[in-house]
């Protein structure tokens, strides 16, 4: 065999060991990612394990059965670091329940983030969707359901500073919503001139409160109980009777009776003065007393120009005033009419009445506020303050093992303006009906998961010290920089 005979072998054989080590290295890599995607753990070296999900949210995510949408809303740039952080806590806890729905192989999780402003073909299919095209959003979405979340709800805050991060709890309760085979039913209860959940009139109409229930997943419905064969739908499971202007007849109040008592119901009242609405003996029978007065306030921090109450006093213990008590937000109100327990009622110990909101110190309840000429407190016939004008009313029920069981819900007001359009978005009357809501539905006891708490590092120096450290870094660091610049320059020089 000649020389080139030999190189051309050689050639080859070198030629086929490159391409066969090439095939090598590339199987290796496709066999190490494939191991890494089918195989692999994640830590979560935060202090408070912020993103790592409790075990009740793991076994949700397990029994999916449907692909299930988490959509974060985005804008051009984060002009804040409040809004940067949100961004990195929202992110972060997506991408763990992505990552636990891809462990557990059912009912996939898809993380998509979309910057509205960019993607504009994306955030008009959003807007087509699901109605909403602004940032700083969350939507769970499945085939026929979605819900919204707001910054609001991701953190917990006290005196306007986050003290927990909430995020676990409201996406598994989220979670949960959209992937539940059936939706949480609200009827508004009509036939007496109760505002309409359908018209856009600020006054008298309901129906920004309508597009923010269906916002967060609630069907909305009404219902007429004044026809002689009407009853309470099964699926019911909350009644609003918003402002009725004629009372009630007795067996439309005997329906509602049996629906709280027999039926362990759910329902919100809404009541103005002035107006008989034949509730009485329903009161009398949950402890709540709603007597026919205005609540006035003489002090000029509780009262806007044109007779409008703001009220600021809320339970700071109650779930549906909590927040707002703590965040020092306020409610806004026209004419309203005292609402409190009932020292009268029989007694009950399955029955707790307790009074959420009220107006201040120098709040009265007027009984004579139709004679201009007697409008003053008079503490022999008016309502002495603080005023109450919204109560809970709730029973528990003893079972045969001697065990409490939730039983009906009652929300009392006496005020229906505060939900109207004109203004549900005003100050803090929108969160507080939405909780309303919430409580009454057992939305917020729905999880036992605990918000994880925000720590935050604060360093606390003398004027000494900080001199000190501001010696350290303007001559201590340059000076160590220098000396070990000196000392390579003379090891070379050597």
């Amino acid at each position: 065999m000649s020389k080139f005979e030999d190189f051309k072998v050689s050639r080859w054989i070198n030629t086929s060991h490159s391409i066969f080590q090439f095939l090598l290295v590339c199987s290796f890599f496709i066999g190490l990612n494939t191991l890494s995607l089918t195989h692999f753990k994640r830590f979560d070296l935060t202090e408070n394990r912020m993103f790592s999900l409790s075990p009740e949210t793991i076994s949700y995510i397990e029994e999916l059965n449907e692909p299930i949408r988490i959509i974060v809303t985005r804008s051009t740039s984060e002009s804040s670091s409040e809004l940067e952080s949100y961004y990195h806590d929202v992110e972060n806890l997506v991408k763990e329940y992505a990552y636990e729905a891809q462990r557990a192989g059912k009912g996939p999780i898809e993380a998509e983030f979309v910057n509205v402003f960019q993607q504009t073909l994306l955030a008009q299919q959003l807007a087509d969707e699901f109605g909403i095209n602004q940032p700083n959003l969350i939507i769970f979405a499945s085939e026929n359901k979605h819900r919204i979340i707001t910054p609001d709800e991701i953190y917990k805050m006290e005196e306007m500073e986050k003290t927990a991060f909430r995020g676990e709890q409201v996406f598994t309760s989220a979670l949960l919503d959209v992937s539940s085979p059936q939706n949480t039913t609200i009827y508004f209860v009509k036939g007496h001139g109760e505002l309409d959940i359908a018209n856009v009139d600020p006054i008298s109409g309901l129906s920004q409160l309508t597009e923010e229930l269906r916002q967060r997943n609630f069907t909305i419905g009404t219902l007429d109980l004044t026809p002689a064969n009407s009853s309470i739908p099964e699926d019911a499971d909350l009644l609003v009777l918003a402002g009725p202007q004629q009372p009630l007849l007795a067996r439309e109040v005997t329906i509602l009776k049996d629906y709280l008592a027999e039926n362990a119901g759910r329902l919100v009242i809404m009541i103005d003065p002035g107006i008989n609405n034949n509730l009485g003996d329903l009161f009398y029978q949950w402890g709540v007393l709603a007597e026919d007065m205005v609540v006035l306030d003489s002090g000029p921090d509780f009262m806007m120009n044109g007779g409008d109450l703001l009220l600021r006093r809320f339970d700071s213990d109650h779930p549906i005033t909590e927040s707002m008590a703590k965040n020092s937000q306020s409610v806004v109100v026209g004419f309203s009419r005292p609402v409190r327990a009932d020292i009268g009622a029989p007694l009950d110990d399955r029955l707790s009445v307790l009074p959420i909101v009220g107006g201040s110190e120098s709040s009265w309840g007027e009984r004579f506020y139709r004679d201009e000429n007697e409008i003053g407190y008079n503490e022999e016939v008016d309502l002495k303050g603080p005023v109450s004008i919204a109560v809970v009313s709730e029973r528990s029920i003893s079972s045969d093992l001697g065990i409490d069981i939730p039983g009906g819900r009652m929300v009392v007001f006496g005020t229906s303006n505060l939900i109207t359009n004109s203004r549900l978005n005003v100050l803090g009357n929108l969160t507080l009906i939405l909780n309303t809501f919430n409580w009454a539905l057992d939305r917020n006891n729905l999880l036992s998961i605990a918000p994880r708490p925000i720590d935050r590092l604060h360093i606390t120096l003398s004027q000494q010290e900080m001199k000190k450290l501001r010696l350290a870094l303007w001559f201590l660091l340059p000076g160590c920089s220098a000396i070990f610049g000196t000392f390579i320059y003379w090891l070379r020089r050597s």
